[in-house]
């Protein structure tokens, strides 16, 4: 029989209660801010931000931060919410940063003023952050920048961008917690494309399972450029497997082709000309997702199912259907449904209603 029980530590990692779990229901999304919760048979110690780790068999499989506490007589049924959440932050940036520094470098300074800064209250005990990538990107600023050189502010939220990260660069977010060292570590990286499982749908141990493949508006993999200087001067660049974005028609195509055609011109500023290819090029590195994982995947399994491999959010998966067809995706979220079944969701698309509004309103 497997048990599921919960504890309870304040935000100094100091122990509060613990107590075994009735009924649970967890949503664990990258895409979305979800809220799980569980149920304890007993009124237990706890409060808001303090934090909870789950328990099966003796061995920790999920943490994160209390948003609610409800007492029912001889009841405490607690919500909690992924440490993805300390993202949620509006912060005003400066998009030059981005022409000299990693995206990675530059988040995870971000997160260390937050969460190491000066402000104690707003600190987290034993908060560290790292990075394992340096990717430098083409940021898309809001506005124009001010034309007497001044630095120009943008509101940026960390949540909404990091997801953006996800699907152009494969950029991840991985949290952990520490709880007999008391800490909480980030980890910035790129996903190991090297590691990809295999994972057999329709087989009694997967008796369920839904694909859903999106055509996404605005998301394009082939763009030609006219030069405004003189129309006769195109340039077409092409969005790869690989994520490489170049002028070559015939290698790693990604299909269905998504087409457009748009204008660009040369940048004659002075310290930082740019030809109209160039410009052209920068443009398609903006306007370009690998749309490789714009899909939702659903697979519902026996949760004690020895042949399912479950592996960390951002894990690569070979899905392969009854008739032998293969869909490369990515893990991106997992939902416990009672205690016998474990529905793991692949893909960037998200169906269900709620979801779709949560993301939406972040956009």
């Amino acid at each position: 029989m497997i048990r599921y029980r919960a504890e309870i530590y304040d935000k100094n990692f100091n122990f509060k209660s613990f107590g075994a779990i009735a009924e649970k229901d967890i949503k664990i999304d990258y895409l979305t801010e979800q809220t799980s919760t569980f149920t304890i048979p007993e009124i237990v110690d706890a409060s808001i931000s303090d934090y909870v780790c789950l328990r099966q068999n003796g061995k920790i499989y999920l943490h994160g931060i209390i948003s609610s506490v409800e007492y029912d007589e001889h009841l405490t049924k607690i919500s909690f919410i992924h440490f993805m959440s300390c993202l949620n932050v509006d912060l005003m940036i400066n998009p030059d940063d981005f022409e000299t520094t990693s995206v990675e470098a530059w988040f995870c300074e971000k997160l260390l003023a937050l969460y190491q800064g000066a402000d104690s209250y707003q600190n987290i005990q034993g908060f560290s952050c790292s990075y394992s990538s340096e990717t430098m990107i083409l940021y898309q600023r809001q506005s124009e920048p001010a034309e007497d050189g001044t630095t120009t502010l943008e509101t940026l939220n960390l949540f909404t961008f990091a997801q953006e990260l996800l699907q152009k660069y494969g950029i991840i977010f991985t949290w952990s917690v520490d709880f007999v060292n008391k800490g909480v570590s980030c980890v910035i990286s790129t996903i190991d494309t090297s590691s990809v499982w295999n994972l057999k749908l329709g087989i009694a141990d997967t008796p369920e399972f839904s694909i859903d493949i999106h055509t996404i508006e605005g998301n394009f993999n082939k763009i030609k450029y006219y030069n405004e200087a003189d129309a006769t001067d195109t340039v077409t660049y092409y969005l790869h497997s690989d994520g490489q974005i170049d002028t070559d028609d015939s290698a790693n195509r990604l299909v269905p082709v998504t087409y457009t055609e748009k204008t660009a011109q040369a940048d004659d500023t002075e310290g930082a000309e740019k030809t109209f290819a160039e410009v052209a090029l920068e443009d398609a590195q903006a306007s370009m997702i690998n749309t490789d994982f714009n899909h939702e995947i659903i697979v519902t399994f026996n949760a004690d199912s020895k042949l399912v491999p479950v592996g960390a959010i951002g894990q690569l998966y070979n899905l392969i259907t009854p008739d032998g067809v293969a869909y490369k995706s990515i893990l991106t979220g997992f939902e416990e449904v009672n205690v016998r079944y474990l529905k793991l969701v692949f893909g960037y698309i998200r169906t269900d209603l709620t979801s779709i509004l949560k993301m939406q309103r972040r956009k």
